[in-house]
C-alpha cells in the first residue's frame, strides 16, 4: 500500500490502514489491533455502494455488534412542520389556537407567545409578498403549511448551499411525480401552484420545486421530539435501504440529531436497512404504504414470503369442516391480487370474500375500546376461529392487552391468573417481534419493561425457590429493554423507561445479593 500517512499508534512509517474507513494508518497488525478499542468509536461501519435497481446504498463495511451505533446526523439538512398539519408555531412546533397566535412582526406567519424567531421562511415571505401571511383559522390542517418545508429547503440555496446541493443527490423519485395520470402529480401541481402564486416565485423553476417536493417526500422521517411530530430529512439516513424485516433500528436524540444502531449482528458485506412503514401492519397494507408514500414496490425476504417466515402473520383459518389449516395467496407481489389458498386442504378462497372478512373485523377493531382489558379479550375469543392467533389484527389487540393489565389499579392489585396471562403475552410478542421486526426497538423495549415488571411481582408473592429464578428472568428482561432503550431521548416515554430500567436493575441487584447473603448463611 502507498504509505501517505504516520502509524496512528507509534507515528512510524504505515503500511497498513483501516480496512472498513480507510482513515487511520498502521506500521504493521500489531499496532492496528491495539488501537481498535479506540478506534471503533470513530471508524465508520458502513460503505457506499450503488446498483441499477437499488440505485445508492449501505453495506456494512465490517462485522457489526447488535447495538453499536452504524451511522449518525447530527442536525437534519432540512426540518419543518408534517404535510397536513394544524396551524403550529413555526419556532417550537406547539400547537396554536387564536388566543395562543402570535403573528410574526416581518412576515406574519404564526408563532407561540415564547418564540420570537423561526425558519428561513421568514425571509421568503417577506421578501417575496407585499402582504403578510395571515392565518385566521385553527384547530384543523392548514393548506398554507404544506409550503413550509418546500421554501425552507428553496432557501437553502442561498443561506447554505452546500446543504441545498446535498439535498439535490437525494431521491425524489421525480419521473413518478411527472406522471399525469397519478394522484402525486396533481397533488404536487397543486402545491407548485401555490407556491409560485403565493410567493411570486416565478424566478424559481418548477422542476426544482418538484424535485424538492419529491425528495421530502422520500426521505423525510417523522420526529416524535414535539407533539405533534415534525419532520426531517437527514444527509447519511437517506442512503439507507428499506427492509419490512429491517436490521437497523432509529434513534432520535433531544436535539433532534438522527442515530440509526444495529438490531442485529450485521456481517461485513450485509445491506443495511431501516423500515420505512409500519412493520406491525399487514403484508398489502405495508406495500401499499410503501408505493404510496415512497414510490417503490417493495420485495424484501418479507413481502416475498406469504407465511412471513412461518409466522403466519396474514393468515385466516381455513372454513372447511374438520381442516385445521389457515389460507394465504402463494405470492402478495405483483399488480394481480391472488385468491387465498388453505395451506392443508388445499381449498380456494375468493380474495373478494377475504377482503370483506377483514375489512368488517378492521371496522370492529377500529371502533372497540382497547383501552378495556374486557373488550380486547372479548376481541380475540370472538375471532378465535377466524384469524391466526399471529394475524396482525390479533397482535394489534394482544399488545394493547398486554399493556392494559396492571396500569389501572397496579399489577401488586391483579390475581395471579391476569399476572401470568400478561407474562405469557409479553413472551410470545417478544419471540413475534424478534422473529418478524427485530429493529422495532421502542414497542420490543416496552413490551420486555412490562415482562419485568410482571415477573417481579410473581417473584413478590412466591415463599419458595422460584423466587430467585423470576427475579433472575425479570432481571434479564430488564437489562435486554434498557438495551433496547438506551438510546431514545429523555423527553420521549420510552427514553424515561430507559432510565427507570437502570434503576430497577440496581435494585434487583440489590434484592439479589440479599438472597444471596441468606443462602450463605444458611450453607
Amino acid at each position: 500500500m502507498e504509505n501517505r500517512s504516520a502509524c496512528a499508534v507509534c507515528g512510524g512509517e504505515s503500511v497498513f490502514k483501516c480496512s472498513a474507513c480507510g482513515n487511520v494508518y498502521y506500521c504493521s497488525k500489531k499496532h492496528q489491533k491495539e488501537d481498535w478499542k479506540r478506534h471503533v468509536q470513530f471508524c465508520r461501519a458502513f460503505k457506499l455502494a450503488e446498483s441499477s435497481t437499488l440505485g445508492r446504498y449501505y453495506i456494512a463495511a465490517r462485522n457489526i455488534k447488535a447495538g453499536e451505533i452504524v451511522l449518525k446526523d447530527d442536525r437534519p439538512l432540512v426540518a419543518g412542520p408534517m404535510h397536513n398539519s394544524v396551524p403550529v408555531c413555526l419556532g417550537c412546533y406547539m400547537v396554536l389556537h387564536e388566543n395562543t397566535a402570535v403573528p410574526c412582526t416581518k412576515c406574519g406567519w404564526p408563532l407561540c407567545q415564547n418564540c420570537k424567531e423561526h425558519g428561513t421562511e421568514c425571509d421568503f415571505t417577506s421578501s417575496r409578498r407585499s402582504d403578510k401571511v395571515s392565518i385566521t383559522k385553527f384547530g384543523y390542517p392548514h393548506p398554507s403549511y404544506q409550503c413550509i418545508n418546500v421554501i425552507r429547503a428553496l432557501s437553502l440555496k442561498d443561506n447554505n448551499i452546500e446543504s441545498y446541493n446535498k439535498l439535490l443527490t437525494l431521491e425524489s423519485h421525480s419521473d413518478k411525480i411527472k406522471n399525469k395520470e397519478t394522484f402525486i402529480f396533481e397533488e404536487s401541481s397543486n402545491l407548485v401552484n401555490f407556491i409560485k402564486r403565493f410567493f411570486k416565485s416565478e424566478d424559481i423553476p418548477e422542476e426544482d420545486i418538484r424535485k424538492i417536493i419529491g425528495v421530502l417526500q422520500v426521505n423525510g422521517h417523522e420526529v416524535p421530539l414535539t407533539d405533534p411530530p415534525y419532520v426531517a430529512v437527514y444527509e447519511l439516513a437517506s442512503l439507507l435501504e428499506h427492509n419490512c424485516k429491517a436490521n437497523c433500528s432509529k434513534s432520535f436524540t433531544d436535539t433532534g440529531g438522527l442515530i440509526i444502531h444495529a438490531a442485529t449482528p450485521i456481517t461485513k458485506g450485509d445491506h443495511i436497512s431501516i423500515c420505512y412503514t409500519d412493520p406491525l401492519w399487514g403484508t398489502m397494507n405495508r406495500r401499499h404504504h410503501l408505493l404510496e408514500t415512497k414510490y417503490f414496490e417493495c420485495t424484501c425476504d418479507r413481502c416475498r414470503d406469504p407465511t412471513e417466515f412461518g409466522a403466519m402473520f396474514n393468515a385466516i383459518r381455513c372454513s372447511e369442516i374438520d381442516c385445521s389449516g389457515y389460507v394465504l395467496p402463494k405470492t402478495f407481489l405483483g399488480d394481480h391480487r391472488e385468491d387465498y389458498v388453505c395451506t392443508n386442504c388445499a381449498t380456494v378462497v375468493p380474495l373478494e370474500i377475504i377482503e370483506e372478512t377483514l375489512e368488517d373485523i378492521g371496522i370492529h377493531l377500529s371502533e372497540m375500546r382497547k383501552n378495556d382489558i374486557d373488550v380486547c379479550k372479548e376481541f380475540l375469543n370472538r375471532y378465535k376461529n377466524v384469524l391466526h392467533p399471529n394475524h396482525f389484527y390479533n397482535i394489534d389487540v394482544t399488545i394493547a392487552l398486554a399493556q392494559l393489565i396492571g396500569q389501572q389499579s397496579g399489577l401488586e392489585a391483579d390475581e395471579e391468573e391476569l399476572l401470568v396471562e400478561k407474562k405469557e403475552s409479553c413472551k410470545k410478542l417478544d419471540n413475534l417481534l424478534k422473529l418478524l421486526a427485530p429493529a422495532e426497538n421502542r414497542i420490543r423495549g416496552l413490551i420486555l419493561f412490562e415482562m419485568h415488571a410482571t415477573l417481579a411481582e410473581l417473584s413478590r408473592r412466591r415463599t419458595d425457590g422460584d423466587t430467585v429464578l423470576l427475579l433472575l428472568e425479570s432481571k434479564k428482561c430488564l437489562i435486554d429493554a434498557y438495551e433496547l432503550l438506551k438510546y431514545e431521548p429523555k423527553v420521549l416515554p420510552e427514553g424515561k423507561i430507559a432510565g427507570t430500567a437502570k434503576k430497577n436493575l440496581q435494585k434487583i441487584n440489590e434484592v439479589l445479593k440479599q438472597f444471596n447473603v441468606m443462602a450463605n448463611q444458611c450453607a
